[in-house]
């Protein structure tokens, strides 16, 4: 058994992984800015909680003591109202202060998560981890950028580490599953363009599943990894999907994608007006308009990864949180 550090572990992926971690025997020890109010299973965290930056070097001296694994989850994601500075802080900057500690502390390995968010519209599918990277947003050039952080300080040091790029991942506790439950539910939807681009969900246990083998096998030391579900589904699809598995309304509103634009950038205007985040952003309509569809075979080949749930299936185990949200 290890002792394993989680950044970001208050997040969604990360507040999973923590918990799925301790579960399996690990000491687990947790930083993120802040912890879910009520947590997805109704029980505390079985991880050890330190609330703080992990940009703060006396928080991380102490978070990193006798350390094995790293897992590096934090960033600055879909903020629309942060500054760009702060993405290349927070997802660049940061990251060769926190893998020098983290060799100085003895940390044997370290799994730096990055986002399929690198390679913006896809052209070519399905892409795999040598396909190029056109990001189409803030977060997407951080994201790549502070991979190639990552890899030229492994290089120039001797360190351990591994790439994760996870696709689209779903499940209880994700805010993108929970917001499109509501407003299905709500009959608030709307289909923003055709809905015929490609996304490629993966349920979370599935996603666990990922980084507990990049964690496991030597044969990933030095290497990226793209970890999705079975198969890539357009955006029609995904929303069947949620009106199929869990009985929501279908869309009742569709717009074309260029009436859609001009609503997310006045949204962004008025709403950076008054300090807050808009309903819609350019940013979010990512969703409508860009294709994803990955080749896993090099972590099938690598890691023996073999997602199990489809994607309906993980509807289904998300069902229960999703009622109890909403009831």
């Amino acid at each position: 058994m290890k002792k394993i550090l989680v950044t970001g572990a208050g997040g969604f992926i990360g507040y999973h992984l923590a918990n799925f971690l301790a579960d399996n025997g690990h000491t687990v020890v947790g930083v993120d800015i802040h912890y879910p109010e009520q947590p997805v299973d109704g029980k505390p965290p079985r991880f050890k909680a330190l609330t703080g930056d992990f940009r703060k070097q006396s928080l991380m001296e102490e978070a990193l003591e006798q350390v094995d694994v790293v897992f590096h989850l934090a960033s600055a994601h879909l903020q629309i109202s942060l500054g760009e500075s702060e993405y290349w802080d927070i997802n660049v900057h940061s990251l060769e202060p926190l893998l020098k500690l983290s060799q100085q502390k003895g940390v044997s390995r370290y799994i730096h998560v990055s986002s399929v968010g690198i390679y913006g519209n896809l052209t070519t599918l399905p892409a795999n981890e040598e396909s190029e990277c056109h990001p189409q947003s803030i977060y997407g050039e951080t994201k790549l950028a502070g991979e190639g952080v990552v890899n030229e300080y492994a290089a120039k040091n001797n360190f351990p580490v591994v790439i994760i790029r996870p696709a689209w991942v779903y499940g209880p506790g994700c805010p993108r599953t929970q917001k499109l439950y509501r407003t299905l539910k709500k009959k608030r939807f709307v289909m923003i363009g055709k809905g015929d681009n490609l996304r490629h969900p993966i349920y979370i246990a599935d996603m666990l599943e990922g980084f507990r083998l990049a964690m496991e096998h030597e044969a990933a030391v030095g290497e990226t990894f793209l970890i999705a579900g079975e198969r890539a589904i357009t955006t029609r699809e995904l929303v069947d999907g949620f009106v199929q598995a869990l009985g929501t309304p279908g869309p009742v509103v569709s717009l074309p994608y260029r009436v859609g634009v001009a609503i997310a950038a006045t949204a962004e205007t008025v709403f950076g007006l008054i300090g807050k985040e808009p309903p819609i952003s350019r940013r979010t309509l990512e969703f409508f308009d860009t294709n994803n569809a990955f080749d896993i075979s090099k972590a099938r080949k690598m890691l023996d990864f073999n997602p199990r749930f489809t994607f309906e299936e993980g509807l289904k185990e998300s069902q229960t949180w999703l009622e109890n949200l909403s009831g």
